[in-house]
């Protein structure tokens, strides 16, 4: 199993407004997965039926809409979004960077898109 994983060499994923890269898949392990993101825009409204996602907030300004409510996040809050949860995200000043982890691993079968 690896054990370190580098920006460099993750999954580049991106649609308007977010560019991610995924650090590992939960085929390298399935406990947990790791990404990054930059954010200009918005995430969109989504839920997951699998994992609790902690996000870290490495920089810039930027709102979580969570279960219907609206939390202003900045550098070095750390915003907790339990499995189940409607919730989306997006930056309000520069660019939002942020760390997501997913445990367990992501699994985009779990993944429901809540767009209207």
């Amino acid at each position: 199993m690896q054990m370190k994983y580098r920006l460099k060499n993750a999954f580049k994923f991106a649609w308007e407004g977010l560019t991610g890269w995924a650090y590992n898949s939960r085929n390298d392990f399935p406990n947990m997965s790791a990404a990054y993101f930059e954010v200009t825009g918005r995430h969109g409204k989504v839920k997951t039926t699998k994992s609790d996602r902690v996000y870290l907030v490495l920089d810039g300004q930027g709102e979580f809409m969570i279960d219907g409510k609206t939390i202003s996040v900045e550098k070095t809050d750390v915003v907790i979004v339990p499995k189940d949860t409607a919730y989306d995200y997006k930056a309000v000043k520069g660019t939002l960077k942020l760390f997501l982890v997913h445990c367990p691993a992501y699994d985009p079968e779990s993944e429901i898109n809540l767009e209207e």
